[in-house]
C-alpha cells in the first residue's frame, strides 16, 4: 500500500513538472542562516574588526524574543551566522561568499566592509541568485553593472559627505580647500562627489593629490600645502592613511582652518592624540543624536562590548539588521526570489532614518558632519539632530 502510494507521488510530481504546474517545496530549514564575512585582519581590521561580535549579538538578542517571524512556516525561527575572516582581501572575501552560498547554503548575504570587497564578494549572490545586501559599501561602480540580487544599505560615496558641504555653503566663512585622496575605490568615489559639492558651495579648489594607499612620506604634499593655505585641507581616505598624513602634517606645522578627514574613528583620535582635536569627519550616529528610538543600537553595541566612537560604521550595521528582519517578515517565506522582491521593495524607518533602495540598488541612508572636541564626537550639522556646535576656525597646533 505504502510503495502503490509513493508511486503515485512520485507520478503526480512528475506530470506537474512535465506540463508546467510549479511544484512549492516548503523549506525543511529550522532557522535563518546568514552569511558575511569581517575583516577581522588586515588594512580595514581598524574599521570593522570586531564586528563578528557585533553580528552574534544581534542574533542572541532576536534568538532571546523567540526569532523572526516566518508565516510559511508558521512560527519565529532563530538566526544563525556564518562568518569567515576575509582579511581585508578582495580574492579572498570573494572566494568566501562563494563558499557561503555553495557549501555553507546560507539563505542570505550580508555584505564585508568597505567597497572594493564588496565589489568582488557580491558576484556570488547574482551568480547563486541569493540575496545580498551591501553595508558599509557606497561606490557607484558597484551600483551600475545591472545587478539584480543587491541592495546596498547606504547612499552613494559623491553624496557621503553632502551634508559637511550643506553646513559650509551656510555658514559661508571658509573660501578654498585642497584635497588629499588615497588612491582606492571608496576614497576616489567620495572625492570626486565633494569637489563638486565643495565648489558649487562656493568654494575655491586649489589642488588635488591622489596618492596610492601606501603612501608613508607625505612631507612634499605637506610642503605645497603650506605654500597654498587652504582654509580646508579635505582628506578623503581610509584610517590608517589619515593617520599617517595627520602626524606628519602637525610635525610640520600645517595649520588649516579645518582638516576635515572622512573617517576618523576612536581608532583615529587614540592614534593621534590632540592632534586629532577638532578634526571632522562623518558619523552615522553619536551618543544624544536626536534621530528616534536608537535603543536597538545602544543594546547591540553594549551586548557586543564595542563602543560606537571607536567603530562609528556599526550603527549602519544595526540598520542592515533591521532591514532583514523586515524583509523576512514582509515577505513570509525564506524562498530567495521572493525575499529578494521584498527587499526591493522595502521602505522603513531604522535607528538611522527611513531607509528606500535606489531602482539600481543603492539606500538612502547617509552621514552627518562629526567634530572631535576635547575628545568627544560632536554631529555639528543640522541642527535638529546635533549634538554640538561648529568649532570654525580650529585653534592651530603650537
Amino acid at each position: 500500500m505504502k510503495r502503490n502510494f509513493s508511486i503515485l507521488v512520485t507520478c503526480c510530481l512528475t506530470v506537474a513538472l512535465l506540463i508546467g504546474i510549479p511544484v512549492v517545496a516548503i523549506s525543511a530549514s529550522s532557522y535563518i542562516h546568514i552569511g558575511a564575512t569581517v575583516s577581522q585582519t588586515g588594512h580595514f581590521s581598524s574599521e570593522v574588526g570586531p564586528f563578528k561580535r557585533l553580528m552574534n549579538a544581534w542574533a542572541d538578542l532576536v534568538n532571546g524574543q523567540g526569532g523572526i517571524m516566518v508565516k510559511e512556516h508558521g512560527k519565529k525561527l532563530p538566526v544563525k551566522f556564518t562568518i569567515y575572516d576575509d582579511r581585508s582581501n578582495q580574492a579572498t572575501a570573494k572566494k568566501y561568499y562563494e563558499r557561503l552560498v555553495t557549501v555553507d547554503k546560507v539563505d542570505l548575504l550580508l555584505g564585508p566592509y568597505s567597497s572594493p570587497l564588496t565589489f568582488g564578494a557580491s558576484t556570488a549572490g547574482e551568480n547563486h541568485q541569493v540575496p545580498f545586501i551591501a553595508i558599509c559599501a557606497n561606490s557607484p561602480k558597484i551600483y551600475t553593472r545591472g545587478f539584480k540580487w543587491i541592495v546596498g544599505v547606504i547612499d552613494l560615496g559623491p553624496r557621503y559627505t553632502y551634508r559637511y558641504w550643506e553646513m559650509i555653503r551656510s555658514e559661508g566663512r571658509a573660501k578654498s580647500v585642497s584635497f588629499v585622496v588615497e588612491d582606492t575605490i571608496h576614497p576616489l568615489s567620495v572625492f570626486k562627489g565633494s569637489k563638486k559639492l565643495a565648489e558649487e558651495a562656493g568654494l575655491k579648489v586649489l589642488s588635488r593629490d591622489i596618492v596610492p594607499a601606501k603612501t608613508r612620506d607625505f612631507t612634499p604634499i605637506i610642503t605645497k600645502l603650506k605654500k597654498e593655505a587652504p582654509d580646508i585641507i579635505y582628506v578623503s581616505s581610509n584610517i590608517p592613511f589619515a593617520i599617517n598624513f595627520m602626524k606628519q602634517a602637525r610635525e610640520m606645522k600645517l595649520n588649516p582652518k579645518e582638516y576635515h578627514c572622512i573617517h576618523h574613528s576612536g581608532i583615529f583620535r587614540d592614534a593621534l592624540g590632540s592632534a586629532a582635536n577638532y578634526v571632522i569627519g562623518q558619523s552615522y550616529w553619536v551618543e544624544g543624536m536626536k534621530l528616534g528610538d536608537t535603543k536597538l543600537i545602544k543594546d547591540v553595541l553594549k551586548k557586543a562590548n564595542i563602543s560606537e566612537p571607536m567603530y562609528p560604521w556599526a550603527p549602519a550595521y544595526v540598520a542592515a539588521f533591521q532591514i532583514v528582519r523586515a524583509a523576512i517578515e514582509k515577505a513570509g517565506t525564506l524562498d530567495k526570489k521572493t525575499l529578494m522582491e521584498n527587499l526591493k521593495r522595502l521602505r522603513m524607518e531604522t535607528v538611522l532614518g527611513e531607509e528606500y533602495f535606489n531602482d539600481t540598488g543603492y539606500g538612502s541612508i547617509n552621514t552627518y558632519p562629526s567634530q572631535i572636541q576635547e575628545g568627544v564626537y560632536k554631529v555639528i550639522y543640522p541642527a535638529d539632530v546635533a549634538t554640538g556646535k561648529h568649532v570654525y576656525p580650529r585653534p592651530p597646533w603650537n
